[in-house]
């Protein structure tokens, strides 16, 4: 039987490289109506084909499903009730049970009487007004006269396995702990037998639904509950430290189903997503008491079995804040920041490209769990500034948070993102007394940039697709590739300029275009000319209200989370709308292109400071980035090797103690996309290729990050850090040889 007619558009997932399935939704609600339709879908599939091939007849009668509590899944009661009533046969073809239940804690909300009051209520009331009373009071088994009192009661008894608690609460309450115990005991075993008579020993149900806790908490089982190694599936009994008792379906339980849907809502989730989604250098097992979550990814097969839906609040984390003075006043700089579990350990510091215009979410979500995540906004004060201050601005705010770190002995790599390479020229030549000056020796610097040297050689900086001005001419030729290939069908090629740099008769880097260089500061000159009007910021100011009104109507946050465009979660997230400025884009642009010849030359320098005081330095941009020169990349990377080399007397850049590293990203698809910004966005993105992308970058970060730190901790530079060890010996650990 199929009823009613499936919605195919209107969500999408997206499997990330682990396995595990991934839907956004703009709300909660949206997000439980995603988790509905795919259980709806796995419902019809069981239906029509599926229970064919089951295990005993109750599964083939029977879709099985395994609920916890929780506001989350909540949201998917409300889903099938509005969409799914009547494309489910519920009571002819559904069952229930439950995924714990407690006794003797006053605060505990049932999974059993939210599934009856949330959920089988007001199903029976709805299927009453539109097929009848008497009609579903005969499918129940009961007498035409039949009240709505005995139809919900028969449908709860129909539907519902329960764990029965009532003993045990009795017992409790009257003080008598070691009765409670037996009958807990008891009713475990009873609740355990009653599944394998129905599901088999593997207690595999079709599907279990739950929510996540913000430290990974799966059903009953929160972090460091010994019972979390118990693997044969079985309902056990927890006790909890208030004096509660609690029946639970243990892990195996959770690991046999033939899929975990798991709706996650609010701003403290995403830590534990990601400790599900990356790699750690830990022992599996211990991660697991960690972060119970990531039981389900002990193997590809389980991961694949599970489906995460997620409103878009999920996808933000807590704000921190740090200041600084600057000229005397009072300087606020605000972070997304995900902590680590590692108290003192490192603390990366990311820098978003223009205005952070893209979500850095894939590196919050998946560098190493132990490190301290930051990704750092710009503030507000730029927008005021003249053009030649506004960088600077951003590398002091960078320079003071560096240091914060620095001096409390915590290693501090920064990553930064497109415009953001600008940011880190500027904070390596503030060590400078101009930018003229020439570079001094290391032991003639002043305290505090000593200090700030140091903090980078321990942990190093990397350069995430970083943009230089002699992008400029570069993405002028790809424009005109582009606009060929659409106007004549010619060949797409985002590859630009056939070189970047030359090199002078000192071996220095200089550009082959000067002339494209100098003449791409004539194409700002209207910007800068507009800017300095006074209607400006008023004129800019009102598109900015109007793009908020367009970005905060629901319907197109649902779009564009579905269409996989680039920093589409930084758009429908709360932030970006509250937060960014159209003005403050426009000025930032404006300062990184106004004088393109001189900042290339800073650019330049950057690069010699970072060879003078041996700060280690990783490069990575995708091979068809349209604004971003993946060749001119590879120049100067050409470049740094050679120097390194020679200033450290060796013959093969694997040989280096000092790295500089480059990673080319290398697009899945045979063809080259028309779409210019995804090749540039593409590392931050939430598309299936982006998420493999992702996973490239965050190894390459966390071996660049790792080896700096390890060396730094051998030189005494700063202190032994647990997950520095746990990295060194996985790396020591013999690869395993594959069997044919």
């Amino acid at each position: 039987m199929k009823v009613g007619k499936r919605k195919t558009d209107t969500f999408a997932l997206i499997q990330e490289e682990a396995g595990i399935h991934v839907g956004i939704s703009a709300s909660l609600p949206l997000a439980g109506r995603h988790a509905a339709q795919i259980m709806q879908e796995q419902y019809t599939r069981w239906l029509e084909k599926g229970r064919f091939n089951a295990w005993g007849q109750y599964k083939r009668d029977y879709f099985t499903v395994a609920v916890g509590g929780g506001n989350t899944v909540k949201a998917q009661y409300r889903a099938l009730l509005e969409v799914h009533t009547f494309s489910v046969d519920w009571l002819t073809r559904v069952r229930f049970f439950f995924l714990e239940e407690s006794a003797g804690d006053p605060a505990w909300e049932s999974a059993e009487q939210s599934l009856i009051m949330n959920f089988i209520v007001p199903l029976t009331r709805k299927l009453c007004k539109r097929r009848g009373r008497r009609n579903i009071a005969r499918t129940l088994g009961l007498p035409n006269a039949a009240d709505e009192n005995d139809i919900i009661d028969a449908a709860v008894f129909r539907l519902v396995n329960p764990i029965n608690m009532a003993p045990v609460s009795q017992a409790l309450d009257s003080g008598n702990r070691r009765k409670a115990l037996q009958q807990a005991r008891l009713e475990a075993q009873r609740y355990g037998d009653d599944i394998r008579s129905k599901l088999g020993e593997s207690m595999s149900f079709h599907c279990i639904v739950s929510g996540i806790g913000k430290e990974g908490t799966l059903g009953a089982f929160s972090p460091y509950v010994k019972e979390l190694s118990l693997l044969q599936p079985d309902a056990l009994i927890l006790k909890e430290d208030s004096g509660a008792l609690r029946i639970a379906l243990n892990r195996g339980v959770l690991t046999n189903a033939e899929r975990v849907s798991l709706i996650v809502a609010g701003t403290h989730k995403l830590k534990a997503l990601g400790r599900f989604e990356m790699e750690e250098a830990a022992d599996f097992e211990q991660t697991v008491m960690e972060t119970p979550l990531r039981m389900l990814r002990v193997n590809r097969d389980i991961a694949e079995k599970v489906y995460i839906f997620a409103d878009e609040q999920a996808l933000n984390f807590d704000e921190t804040v740090f200041e600084y003075s600057e000229r005397g006043q009072a300087v606020q700089i605000k972070a997304e920041t995900r902590p680590g579990d590692e108290d003192n350990g490192v603390h990366i510091l990311l820098l978003h490209g223009f205005m952070g215009l893209f979500s850095f979410a894939n590196l919050l979500i998946r560098l190493p769990s132990a490190w301290t995540v930051s990704a750092l906004h710009r503030g507000s004060r730029a927008k005021f500034l003249e053009n030649d201050e506004i960088f600077p601005h951003y590398a002091l705010a960078l320079r003071k948070a560096i240091l914060s770190n620095w001096r409390r002995g915590r290693p501090v790599p920064i990553a930064g993102h497109s415009i953001a390479g600008v940011i880190s020229d500027h904070l390596l030549l503030s060590v400078l007394n101009s930018y003229d000056a020439e570079i001094p020796a290391y032991e003639d610097l002043g305290k505090e940039n000593k200090q700030l040297i140091d903090a980078l050689r321990a942990s190093g900086i990397i350069h995430l697709a970083t943009w230089s001005p002699c992008d400029g001419p570069n993405t002028g030729a790809n424009v005109k590739s582009l606009v060929d290939h659409l106007r004549r069908n010619t060949e797409l090629d985002y590859g630009g300029l056939d070189r970047t740099y030359d090199l002078d008769r000192s071996g220095r880097l200089s550009p082959t275009y000067t002339e494209e260089l100098a003449e791409s500061a004539s194409n700002m000159a209207a910007l800068d000319k507009f800017l300095k009007r006074r209607i400006s910021r008023p004129l800019i100011n009102g598109m900015t209200v109007g793009l908020r009104s367009l970005l905060n109507n629901q319907t197109v946050q649902q779009r564009m989370l579905n269409s996989e465009m680039p920093y589409v979660l930084r758009l429908v997230g709360g932030r970006l709308l509250k937060t960014a400025s159209l003005y403050g884009l426009a000025k930032e642009v404006n300062a990184a292109l106004h004088d393109p010849v001189e900042y290339q030359n800073r650019h330049l320098k950057a690069l010699d400071v970072l060879l003078a005081y041996d700060i280690p330095f990783l490069a990575i941009v995708h091979e068809d980035d349209f604004l971003v020169s993946a060749r001119r990349h590879s120049e100067e990377h050409r470049y740094l090797v050679k120097a390194r080399m020679a200033r450290e007397g060796v013959s093969r850049e694997a040989d280096l103690q000092i790295p500089a590293r480059l990673v080319i990203l290398k697009r899945e698809q045979n063809e080259l996309a028309a779409d210019p910004l995804n090749p540039h966005l593409l590392v931050m993105s939430t598309s299936p290729e982006g998420n493999s992308m992702a996973r490239q970058i965050t190894a390459a970060m966390t071996r660049f990050v790792n080896e700096n730190v390890s060396r730094a901790i051998k030189a005494k530079s700063i202190k032994h850090l647990p997950s520095i060890s746990l990295w060194q010996r996985k790396q020591k650990r013999p690869k395993r040889r594959k069997v044919a």
